[in-house]
Protein backbone atom coordinates (compact mmCIF):
# COMPACT_ATOMS: atom_id res chain seq x y z
CA UNK A 1 0.00 0.00 0.00
CA UNK A 2 1.00 3.33 -1.00
CA UNK A 3 2.04 5.63 1.65
CA UNK A 4 0.51 9.44 1.09
CA UNK A 5 2.74 12.50 1.42
CA UNK A 6 2.29 13.68 5.15
CA UNK A 7 1.81 17.35 3.10
CA UNK A 8 -1.72 15.85 1.91
CA UNK A 9 -2.81 15.05 5.59
CA UNK A 10 -2.18 19.00 6.95
CA UNK A 11 -4.94 20.56 6.04
CA UNK A 12 -7.41 17.78 7.27
CA UNK A 13 -5.52 18.08 10.69
CA UNK A 14 -5.54 21.89 10.47
CA UNK A 15 -9.69 21.56 9.91
CA UNK A 16 -10.07 19.22 12.51
CA UNK A 17 -7.82 20.83 15.31
CA UNK A 18 -9.80 24.11 14.43
CA UNK A 19 -13.60 21.92 14.85
CA UNK A 20 -12.12 20.62 17.90
CA UNK A 21 -11.38 23.89 19.77
CA UNK A 22 -14.58 25.66 18.41
CA UNK A 23 -16.74 22.69 19.60
CA UNK A 24 -14.58 23.15 22.65
CA UNK A 25 -15.55 27.11 22.98
CA UNK A 26 -19.37 26.54 22.64
CA UNK A 27 -19.52 24.04 24.80
CA UNK A 28 -19.15 27.21 27.79
CA UNK A 29 -19.47 30.04 25.76
CA UNK A 30 -22.33 32.55 26.34
CA UNK A 31 -23.37 35.65 25.47
CA UNK A 32 -25.05 38.41 26.69
CA UNK A 33 -26.75 41.84 26.06
CA UNK A 34 -28.12 45.02 28.03
CA UNK A 35 -28.57 48.28 28.99
CA UNK A 36 -26.90 51.12 30.89
CA UNK A 37 -27.27 54.11 31.75
CA UNK A 38 -25.57 56.60 33.90
CA UNK A 39 -23.74 60.02 34.92
CA UNK A 40 -20.76 61.49 33.29
CA UNK A 41 -17.90 64.03 35.09
CA UNK A 42 -16.01 65.35 32.50
CA UNK A 43 -12.74 67.40 32.80
CA UNK A 44 -11.33 68.92 29.77
CA UNK A 45 -7.12 68.78 29.97
CA UNK A 46 -5.04 71.73 28.19
CA UNK A 47 -2.43 74.03 29.16
CA UNK A 48 -4.16 77.73 29.78
CA UNK A 49 -1.35 79.32 30.94
CA UNK A 50 -1.47 81.44 27.23
CA UNK A 51 -4.64 82.79 28.14
CA UNK A 52 -4.79 85.42 31.31
CA UNK A 53 -7.77 85.14 33.81
CA UNK A 54 -9.20 81.83 32.26
CA UNK A 55 -9.88 78.66 33.57
CA UNK A 56 -11.42 75.19 32.86
CA UNK A 57 -13.65 73.16 35.22
CA UNK A 58 -15.20 70.28 34.47
CA UNK A 59 -18.94 70.02 33.75
CA UNK A 60 -21.66 66.82 34.32
CA UNK A 61 -23.75 65.15 31.52
CA UNK A 62 -25.20 61.33 31.05
CA UNK A 63 -24.44 58.33 28.77
CA UNK A 64 -26.44 55.34 27.26
CA UNK A 65 -24.81 52.17 26.04
CA UNK A 66 -25.78 49.00 25.38
CA UNK A 67 -23.06 46.26 26.74
CA UNK A 68 -22.59 43.11 24.95
CA UNK A 69 -20.43 40.57 26.49
CA UNK A 70 -19.52 36.99 25.30
CA UNK A 71 -18.19 34.91 28.23
CA UNK A 72 -15.48 32.47 27.18
CA UNK A 73 -14.99 31.16 31.21
CA UNK A 74 -16.17 31.96 34.30
CA UNK A 75 -13.94 34.52 35.17
CA UNK A 76 -13.14 36.48 31.76
CA UNK A 77 -15.29 37.87 28.91
CA UNK A 78 -14.62 40.06 25.57
CA UNK A 79 -16.65 43.33 26.00
CA UNK A 80 -18.19 46.08 23.78
CA UNK A 81 -20.25 49.16 24.65
CA UNK A 82 -21.73 51.01 22.07
CA UNK A 83 -22.50 54.11 24.05
CA UNK A 84 -23.89 57.47 23.33
CA UNK A 85 -22.02 60.08 26.46
CA UNK A 86 -21.68 63.65 27.08
CA UNK A 87 -17.97 65.01 27.59
CA UNK A 88 -19.14 68.85 28.74
CA UNK A 89 -16.66 71.42 30.21
CA UNK A 90 -16.77 75.08 31.60
CA UNK A 91 -14.29 77.79 30.43
CA UNK A 92 -14.35 80.26 33.78
CA UNK A 93 -13.13 84.07 33.32
CA UNK A 94 -12.21 86.24 36.29
CA UNK A 95 -10.74 89.71 37.41
CA UNK A 96 -11.82 92.24 34.92
CA UNK A 97 -13.87 89.35 32.48
CA UNK A 98 -15.76 88.15 36.21
CA UNK A 99 -18.86 87.11 35.34
CA UNK A 100 -18.39 86.42 31.94
CA UNK A 101 -18.04 81.93 30.75
CA UNK A 102 -18.83 79.39 28.32
CA UNK A 103 -20.49 75.81 29.11
CA UNK A 104 -19.45 73.37 26.25
CA UNK A 105 -22.11 70.57 25.54
CA UNK A 106 -20.17 67.54 23.98
CA UNK A 107 -22.25 64.73 22.37
CA UNK A 108 -19.90 61.82 21.35
CA UNK A 109 -20.99 57.98 19.90
CA UNK A 110 -18.44 55.48 21.18
CA UNK A 111 -17.24 51.81 21.33
CA UNK A 112 -15.04 50.64 23.69
CA UNK A 113 -13.16 46.75 23.31
CA UNK A 114 -12.26 45.17 26.83
CA UNK A 115 -11.15 42.57 28.08
CA UNK A 116 -13.69 41.81 30.93
CA UNK A 117 -12.73 39.90 34.43
CA UNK A 118 -14.98 38.64 36.84
CA UNK A 119 -14.06 36.85 40.14
CA UNK A 120 -16.72 36.19 43.35
CA UNK A 121 -19.65 33.73 43.77
CA UNK A 122 -21.96 32.67 41.62
CA UNK A 123 -25.03 35.25 42.89
CA UNK A 124 -22.90 38.49 43.83
CA UNK A 125 -19.65 39.15 41.37
CA UNK A 126 -17.38 42.03 41.27
CA UNK A 127 -15.66 42.48 38.29
CA UNK A 128 -13.26 44.90 36.38
CA UNK A 129 -12.65 46.01 32.64
CA UNK A 130 -9.85 47.27 30.28
CA UNK A 131 -9.39 48.19 27.20
CA UNK A 132 -9.65 50.77 24.23
CA UNK A 133 -12.29 52.81 22.94
CA UNK A 134 -12.66 54.58 19.17
CA UNK A 135 -15.34 57.39 19.07
CA UNK A 136 -16.65 60.35 16.68
CA UNK A 137 -17.48 64.10 17.82
CA UNK A 138 -21.66 64.06 17.21
CA UNK A 139 -22.55 67.61 17.84
CA UNK A 140 -21.87 70.28 19.99
CA UNK A 141 -24.08 73.52 22.07
CA UNK A 142 -22.36 76.35 23.59
CA UNK A 143 -23.96 78.48 25.98
CA UNK A 144 -22.96 81.51 28.38
CA UNK A 145 -22.07 84.94 28.72
CA UNK A 146 -19.56 87.09 26.70
CA UNK A 147 -18.96 91.25 27.34
CA UNK A 148 -20.43 93.07 24.06
CA UNK A 149 -17.95 95.71 23.25
CA UNK A 150 -20.54 96.76 21.10
CA UNK A 151 -22.44 98.15 24.24
CA UNK A 152 -20.24 99.80 26.21
CA UNK A 153 -21.70 101.53 29.65
CA UNK A 154 -19.31 104.58 31.14
CA UNK A 155 -19.31 105.15 34.88
CA UNK A 156 -18.18 108.08 36.27
CA UNK A 157 -15.92 107.69 40.08
CA UNK A 158 -15.84 110.33 42.47
CA UNK A 159 -12.53 110.98 40.92
CA UNK A 160 -13.75 112.07 37.86
CA UNK A 161 -12.14 108.75 36.22
CA UNK A 162 -14.27 107.36 33.49
CA UNK A 163 -14.20 103.49 33.52
CA UNK A 164 -16.31 101.69 30.24
CA UNK A 165 -17.69 98.97 31.10
CA UNK A 166 -20.03 95.79 28.59
CA UNK A 167 -23.57 95.17 28.98
CA UNK A 168 -23.05 91.20 28.77
CA UNK A 169 -24.19 89.27 26.20
CA UNK A 170 -26.22 85.79 26.20
CA UNK A 171 -25.81 83.09 24.10
CA UNK A 172 -27.13 79.42 23.72
CA UNK A 173 -26.25 78.19 20.45
CA UNK A 174 -24.93 75.03 18.18
CA UNK A 175 -21.41 74.45 17.72
CA UNK A 176 -20.38 75.01 14.41
CA UNK A 177 -17.72 72.49 13.38
CA UNK A 178 -14.78 73.53 11.45
CA UNK A 179 -12.95 70.95 9.30
CA UNK A 180 -9.79 72.95 9.22
CA UNK A 181 -9.72 73.24 13.34
CA UNK A 182 -11.75 70.46 14.67
CA UNK A 183 -11.05 66.73 14.97
CA UNK A 184 -13.98 64.53 15.07
CA UNK A 185 -12.28 61.20 16.00
CA UNK A 186 -11.19 60.81 19.57
CA UNK A 187 -9.96 57.21 20.37
CA UNK A 188 -7.92 56.24 23.82
CA UNK A 189 -7.97 54.07 26.63
CA UNK A 190 -10.53 52.70 29.28
CA UNK A 191 -10.87 51.14 32.83
CA UNK A 192 -13.57 50.52 35.16
CA UNK A 193 -14.69 48.15 37.82
CA UNK A 194 -17.80 47.58 39.59
CA UNK A 195 -20.31 44.50 41.12
CA UNK A 196 -22.89 42.64 39.46
CA UNK A 197 -25.88 40.41 40.83
CA UNK A 198 -27.03 37.45 39.47
CA UNK A 199 -31.27 37.50 39.43
CA UNK A 200 -31.73 34.21 37.95
CA UNK A 201 -30.05 32.24 35.59
CA UNK A 202 -30.85 34.74 32.72
CA UNK A 203 -30.79 38.49 34.83
CA UNK A 204 -28.09 39.69 35.95
CA UNK A 205 -27.75 44.02 37.59
CA UNK A 206 -24.83 45.79 37.95
CA UNK A 207 -23.16 49.11 38.97
CA UNK A 208 -19.65 49.82 37.60
CA UNK A 209 -17.30 53.04 37.78
CA UNK A 210 -15.57 54.36 34.58
CA UNK A 211 -12.79 56.28 33.44
CA UNK A 212 -12.04 56.88 29.82
CA UNK A 213 -8.57 59.34 28.73
CA UNK A 214 -8.39 60.39 24.96
CA UNK A 215 -5.06 60.54 23.35
CA UNK A 216 -6.22 62.24 20.50
CA UNK A 217 -6.20 66.09 20.28
CA UNK A 218 -9.58 67.63 19.84
CA UNK A 219 -8.08 69.93 17.42
CA UNK A 220 -6.30 69.30 13.94
CA UNK A 221 -2.23 70.72 14.08
CA UNK A 222 -4.03 73.83 12.28
CA UNK A 223 -1.73 76.67 13.59
CA UNK A 224 2.31 77.05 15.49
CA UNK A 225 2.26 76.62 18.73
CA UNK A 226 -0.49 74.90 19.04
CA UNK A 227 -1.78 73.52 22.72
CA UNK A 228 -3.77 70.53 23.03
CA UNK A 229 -6.88 69.42 24.36
CA UNK A 230 -7.91 66.32 25.67
CA UNK A 231 -10.74 64.73 27.41
CA UNK A 232 -10.82 63.21 30.75
CA UNK A 233 -14.42 61.00 31.24
CA UNK A 234 -15.47 59.78 34.53
CA UNK A 235 -18.58 57.97 34.50
CA UNK A 236 -21.17 55.72 36.92
CA UNK A 237 -23.66 53.46 35.62
CA UNK A 238 -26.19 51.03 36.29
CA UNK A 239 -27.42 48.29 34.03
CA UNK A 240 -28.95 45.33 33.29
CA UNK A 241 -27.71 42.26 31.59
CA UNK A 242 -30.00 39.22 29.56
CA UNK A 243 -27.69 35.91 29.22
CA UNK A 244 -28.39 33.71 26.13
CA UNK A 245 -27.13 30.19 25.65
CA UNK A 246 -26.59 27.40 28.60
CA UNK A 247 -24.11 28.32 30.92
CA UNK A 248 -22.15 25.71 31.96
CA UNK A 249 -18.92 27.73 33.16
CA UNK A 250 -19.40 27.01 36.73
CA UNK A 251 -17.19 23.64 36.36
CA UNK A 252 -14.45 24.81 34.13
Amino acid sequence: MKQQPAGNWLPMATVIFLLCVGCSLSSFAQFSIGLEGGYTRNYLQTNNANRDFTNYTPANGFNIGIPVQYKISNWFAIALDPTYIQKNYVQQRSSFYTGTYQISTNSYAELPIMAHFMFGGKKLQGFFNLGAFGGYWLSGNVKGRMPNVLNPIDSVTATNTVYYYSTPYNYNEKYTFDTRRDNRIEAGWIAGAGVSYAITDRYSVFAEGRMRQSITDMQKNYMINQVPRYNNTYSANLGIMVSFGKNTTDNQ
